[in-house]
């Protein structure tokens, strides 16, 4: 019925991640902006685990970058030698989402390293035999 068309016009409920949007700046760089079909196909692999099948629907596509555009600033209109426009809106979409991409694996990376850090030292822990005492509980919380 018509609340079934409804839902699905809407699109995703849930927000894209960076990762998926620099995805999607990258392909219309590639592909343009109306060309909604390569750029959903060409960006399929790249969906975070469970999303679903439609995820990634040229609508979809569209709804998202036209979103971008609208809380992207228009590039001051620098000139180049030959007058042309230095950098493009789409430039400007896919620098910022890398910038923030950058910002979001560095701290990806130093969350693993500190785990990493803490599982290294309760190793060593409980090879010198100090968490001997607890090695019950240590063991439930792997369990769980």
């Amino acid at each position: 019925g018509t609340g079934k068309h409804k839902l699905l016009s809407t699109g995703p409920t849930e927000p894209w991640s960076i990762r998926e949007k620099l995805c999607l700046a990258s392909s219309v760089m590639r592909s343009g902006d109306q060309n909604w079909v390569s750029v959903s196909r060409a960006i399929k692999p790249f969906a975070e685990p469970g999303r679903p099948p439609d995820w990634f629907s040229q609508k979809h596509c569209a709804s998202q970058y036209s979103e971008l555009l609208e809380t992207t600033e228009t590039p001051k209109r620098k000139r180049g030698e030959k007058g042309e426009v230095v950098e493009t809106v789409e430039d400007v979409i896919v620098r910022k989402l890398t910038a923030e991409r950058v910002e979001e694996l560095k701290k990806v990376i130093k969350e693993t390293q500190e785990k990493y850090r803490r599982l290294k030292r309760d190793a060593e822990l409980i090879q010198a035999g100090h968490m001997d005492s607890r090695l019950d509980e240590l063991c439930n919380d792997i369990v769980m």
